[in-house]
């Protein structure tokens, strides 16, 4: 009987240290999402083109991130004004990288230039994370930034957080906007 109780007692404690294994393991290789920031924004003279510049950093302290195409859109009043595609690349960790694009405008833009019209751009990709050999499934990613222009179609402030599209609307929603 003594034996039979100790083997259960030596059971429970081989399953409680390995599920805390399990549990700390998991909170140490855990991904988070990069974070994705407009640094440089401009409108050309005749208000046809727009170039800009997103720095992509990943904060994961052990794991690359896979980034499949990226979308980049302009919305002008909620009006989708022109889009372009950034090219699939990998990150590994701790990096911050720099992504050029420019896009083409379909509409006007002298009501953002005047400060009549909200221009905002919204950026989808997937990613993948990547820790050690183990490869996670692609995740959505859809973010939105309000990017203030001044009349020299340069970015007024230094830097335009992008927020996930839901969490965007939620602050507009707080803000009463």
């Amino acid at each position: 009987m003594a034996t039979a109780q100790s083997f259960s007692i030596w059971l429970l404690q081989v399953f409680l240290l390995s599920g805390l294994l399990v549990f700390f393991l998991w909170l140490s290789l855990h991904p988070s999402k990069p974070t994705y920031t407009i640094i440089d924004f401009s409108i050309s003279g005749d208000g046809s083109n727009t170039s800009f510049t997103v720095e992509i950093a990943n904060n994961n302290k052990g794991g690359g991130i896979y980034y499949s195409g990226m979308n980049v859109t302009l919305y002008i009043e909620e009006v989708n004004a022109g889009n372009t595609m950034l090219p699939s690349f990998y990150q590994r960790h701790e990096r911050t990288t720099l992504m050029v694009g420019s896009a083409k405008i379909n509409h006007t833009v002298h009501e953002v230039l005047n400060g009549r019209a909200a221009l905002k751009v919204g950026l989808v990709a997937k990613v993948r994370y990547k820790i050690w050999l183990w490869r996670s499934r692609f995740h959505g990613m859809d973010m939105l930034a309000s990017v203030p222009v001044g009349r020299d179609g340069k970015l007024k402030i230094k830097k335009a957080k992008m927020h996930a599209r839901h969490q965007a609307l939620r602050i507009k929603r707080k803000l009463n906007l």
